[in-house]
């Protein structure tokens, strides 16, 4: 099989090109729209990507949903993405959007603990129950993070009540035979212990 090709998912899309422009666009006035209730930039660690934009709808909050950001680890932002929190706040939930650090500057277990502490400082902010949620790598990392090896505080993992990955990059031994791993580094240690199919 010709991984490189399997996965370059915008190759495989009509005008896949454009979207990350138009992402973005959207995500920047989502942000700037009237009555957005937004608290940008909190900080759960002192690396400088480790930092969430929450999400507030009116009134008292149903609970929290944290969305984390797809890229293969290597690209984009939560503020990216921010329209996405536009359907959880409708209905009266809260939604944290976390950064982490980035391929070659971290690896996916690095990025894992990130989301972990990011997980953990969201939840402080916002009461009731917790559903994680994410696209493509966020969506590996939202799984990663209701496994049973990383370690939430008992009474941050007692929240969490759904875990909703969105084509997740379940099983990472294939990406070991892309080009892309030159900046990703995936071992085969690594492809085992960040496998959420796995473990």
């Amino acid at each position: 099989m010709r991984y490189d090709e399997a996965f370059a998912n915008a190759k495989h899309i009509p005008g896949g090109e454009s979207y990350a422009d138009r992402w973005a666009g959207a995500a920047a006035a989502f942000r700037d729209g009237p009555g957005n209730r937004a608290r940008l930039g909190l900080r759960y660690g002192g690396a400088e990507a480790e930092w969430f934009d929450l999400f507030l709808p009116e009134g008292a909050a149903g609970g929290l949903v944290v969305f984390v950001h797809g890229g293969y680890w290597m690209a984009f932002g939560p503020r990216d993405f921010s329209h996405l929190a536009r359907g959880a706040l409708a209905r009266g939930w809260a939604v944290a959007m976390p950064a982490y650090t980035l391929a070659p500057d971290a690896t996916i277990p690095a990025m894992t603990r990130q989301i972990a502490a990011a997980v953990t400082a969201a939840a402080a902010e916002v009461d009731g129950p917790v559903v994680l949620t994410g696209h493509s790598a966020g969506g590996h990392l939202s799984a990663r993070i209701a496994s049973a090896d990383v370690a939430l505080a008992p009474d941050v993992a007692a929240r969490i009540a759904r875990v909703v990955p969105i084509s997740p990059l379940s099983d990472l031994r294939p990406l070991r035979e892309t080009s892309m791993n030159a900046t990703l580094g995936i071992d085969a240690a690594t492809a085992r212990s960040e496998s959420p199919v796995l473990l």
